[in-house]
């Protein structure tokens, strides 16, 4: 399992992805749907952190037809980043 960090680049403003992205039960297939977190960076930007993250079935997800159909209004693209925690001492 892994953590991840997604910057989301929009075509449409933040609140209508964000009802779009808080109505996609989908999700919690592929991650630890409790931790999820969602930030505006900007209106046409959003940040989201995914822990507990199984990458086979996140792949299979966002590379499927009913994804691309789901987001196509609503998304330009995704970077997607691995996240790792910092051990402080």
């Amino acid at each position: 399992m892994m953590n991840l960090m997604i910057t989301a680049h929009l075509k449409q403003s933040f609140d209508s992805w964000k009802e779009l992205f808080d109505n996609d039960s989908a999700r919690a297939e592929f991650c630890d749907e409790s931790k999820t977190m969602v930030g505006k960076v900007d209106d046409k930007t959003a940040l989201i952190a995914l822990f507990g993250v199984d990458q086979a079935k996140m792949d299979a997800r966002l590379s499927s037809p009913e994804f691309a159909e789901l987001v196509k209004d609503y998304v330009e693209s995704h970077d997607i980043y691995a996240l790792s925690e910092v051990a402080s001492d």
